[in-house]
C-alpha cells in the first residue's frame, strides 16, 4: 500500500482547477489566473510536508508491521515444524522401546520356559534314577527273602513230613 505521488497530484491538480474561488464562479468556472498557481504551490508543498512527515511514516510503521506479522507467522510455524518433529521422534522413540521391552519380555519369557524344561528333565532324571534304585533294592531284596522263604519253606516242609510220618507210624 504505497503512496502514489504522481496519482495523487493529478486528483489534486483537478480538485484545485474545479474548487478556484472567484466572485463570479458561474462565469469563470474554467478561467486561470495566477491564485491558481499559488494554490498550486501551497498545495504541493502541503503534499511534500504530508508525504515526508505523515504518510512516509505511516506505511513504514505498516511495513514493519506486516514484516513483524510476517516473522511471527514464519517463527509459529517453524516451532510448530519442530514441535511436531520432536513429537514425531518422541513417538517413534517410545514404540522402539515397547517393541524392545517386547522382545526383552519374550526372551526372558523363553529362557524361564527352557529353565523350566530343564529343571523338570532333571527332576524326571532324578526321580527315575531314585525309583530305578528303589526298584534295584527292593528286587535285591525280594530275591533275599525268596531264598529266606524257600529254606524255611524246606525246613518247614520237612518238619510237617516228619510230623505227618510220626502220626501215621
Amino acid at each position: 500500500m504505497r503512496f502514489c505521488g504522481l496519482g495523487t497530484f493529478l486528483y489534486a491538480a483537478i480538485f484545485v482547477l474545479t474548487a478556484v474561488p472567484s466572485a463570479n464562479a458561474a462565469e469563470n468556472m474554467l478561467s486561470v489566473d495566477e491564485t491558481l498557481i499559488i494554490q498550486l504551490v501551497i498545495f504541493l508543498v502541503g503534499l511534500f510536508l504530508l508525504n515526508r512527515l505523515v504518510f512516509r511514516p505511516l506505511l513504514g510503521v505498516w511495513d514493519r508491521r506486516e514484516e513483524l506479522t510476517a516473522g511471527t507467522l514464519r517463527g509459529a510455524e517453524e516451532m510448530t515444524r519442530k514441535a511436531d518433529s520432536a513429537i514425531a521422534e518422541y513417538n517413534e522413540k517410545i514404540a522402539e522401546a515397547r517393541a524392545q521391552a517386547t522382545e526383552t519380555r519374550n526372551e526372558l519369557r523363553q529362557q524361564g520356559q527352557n529353565e523350566s524344561s530343564k529343571m523338570l528333565l532333571s527332576a524326571r532324571e532324578a526321580a527315575q534314577a531314585e525309583l530305578e534304585g528303589a526298584r534295584g533294592v527292593l528286587e535285591s531284596e525280594v530275591v533275599k527273602i525268596r531264598a529266606d522263604l524257600q529254606g524255611e519253606v524246606e525246613s518247614l516242609a520237612a518238619e510237617i513230613r516228619d510230623r505227618v510220618l510220626r502220626k501215621g507210624a
